[in-house]
């Protein structure tokens, strides 16, 4: 049996590298988490403390929870922790009080909390995803309540500070995919309702999934399976979720800025590294200028050429031969009309005459691993092997 859990799926969706990193070489790291994980575990324990005792007929008053909350977080916090914002001038205790409006929000909102009767809380149950029974995976559930009207609801504490919009709610997977596991270990559950409690803003996103549409995640999650199983190449992938990753000192995107930070200025400025990117950067910048310069000529030169009717422009030296062309541009790949040119050109049997591989993509796929090996191989006869150099210039 192999064992999943969403949060390793998602990791793999959002960095390779990082999925490497942490789920298979496992390397530890300096930073144990980021400030706003931490903050979230001990907004979910305030809030499991609070339904685990309602289960035992004992209601915590909103300062045993507070206090709870406030106990827990001097208990936890350690200086690995990695406060992102904190260049923002936002410290520790400012994401300590935010944690205590949150739970303070919810407790004058929901008090006396008997909107529905709780069944689970943290559940730790898995589910099997095929026939074969291969491929589990986990049904980690903050509460697991049941509504007066029989209906079950799979709630699910945010402590971000943005909240899904409707349509990222009816898409989103990891509360949909516990719903599937909700079904198979509860057959009487005929209606599911996903529940986000966003603390931040005191607010509930609702969401439902058909049978239908439960079956077809359930293939797209085995799917990705596959593919995380298929993969041989994990590069790191550039996201705003890179300021809150505990790999930074060790990924190759930022690894070397991590290396500077540990050297005094002198230091600083005599890494080859520096002293290359910075020749880079102004070389890149006459070429830039260079190009401009370039562009204003050939416009002129199409001018001169036009307005004297000739096709070269003599120097001294040199010669210029100047010449324009009309210019068709059909629908491109993101463009609404692009299925309707495409089916139009196969109509009208130009199909085979204009249609080529796409190389690039083709490329992918096979660094990607998800094509069978068998014809990867057939493919792979054909191909030349070598290196192409990328370079971008970017801001820090």
């Amino acid at each position: 049996m192999k064992l999943y859990s969403y949060s390793r799926l998602e990791t793999f969706e959002q960095c390779h590298l990082k999925f490497k990193f942490a789920y298979i070489d496992k390397i530890e790291t300096e930073v144990e988490e980021s400030v706003e994980a931490f903050l979230g575990s001990r907004v979910h324990e305030a809030l499991d403390k609070l339904y685990r005792d309602l289960m035992f007929e004992k209601l915590d008053s909103l300062q045993e929870l507070l206090d709870f909350y406030n106990s827990e977080w001097e208990k936890n916090w350690n200086e690995g922790i990695l406060i992102v914002r904190a260049g923002k001038g936002y410290s520790q205790e400012n994401y300590r009080k935010m944690g205590e409006r949150f739970i303070s929000d919810y407790y004058r909102h929901y008090h006396p909390f008997n909107q529905s009767r709780t069944i689970a809380l943290e559940t730790k149950e898995h589910i099997n995803l095929d026939d074969g029974k291969e491929y589990h995976i986990h049904i980690r559930i903050d509460r697991l309540s049941m509504s007066p009207e029989g209906a079950y609801e799979i709630h699910d504490y945010k402590t971000s500070s943005s909240i899904k919009t409707q349509e990222e709610a009816d898409c989103d997977r990891q509360l949909a995919i516990y719903a599937y596991g909700i079904k198979k270990m509860f057959p009487d559950a005929k209606k599911i309702s996903l529940v986000w409690h966003y603390l931040a803003f005191d607010r509930e996103i609702h969401s439902e999934r058909t049978d239908e549409q439960l079956e077809d995640l359930r293939k797209d999650v085995l799917e990705l399976i596959h593919e995380v199983e298929a993969c041989r190449e994990f590069p790191p992938k550039m996201s705003a979720l890179c300021s809150w990753c505990e790999f930074r000192p060790v990924c190759p995107n930022f690894k070397h800025l991590y290396e500077l930070e540990k050297k005094p200025a002198e230091e600083y400025k005599d890494d080859n590294g520096v002293k290359l990117a910075n020749e880079y950067a102004e070389v890149s910048e006459n070429v830039k200028e260079l190009s401009e310069k370039a562009d204003e000529l050939k416009a002129r030169l199409k001018d001169f050429a036009a307005r004297n009717n000739v096709n070269i422009v003599y120097g001294s030296d040199v010669k210029v031969f100047v010449k324009s062309y009309p210019r068709l541009s059909f629908p491109k790949r993101e463009d609404e009309r692009r299925a309707d040119f495409i089916n139009t050109i196969k109509a009208l049997g130009l199909w085979d005459r204009l249609a080529e591989p796409n190389t690039f993509e083709l490329s992918k796929l096979i660094e990607s691993g998800k094509l069978h090996p068998e014809i990867q191989k057939m493919l792979e006869n054909y191909a030349e092997k070598g290196e192409t150099i990328y370079v971008r210039l970017m801001k820090k």
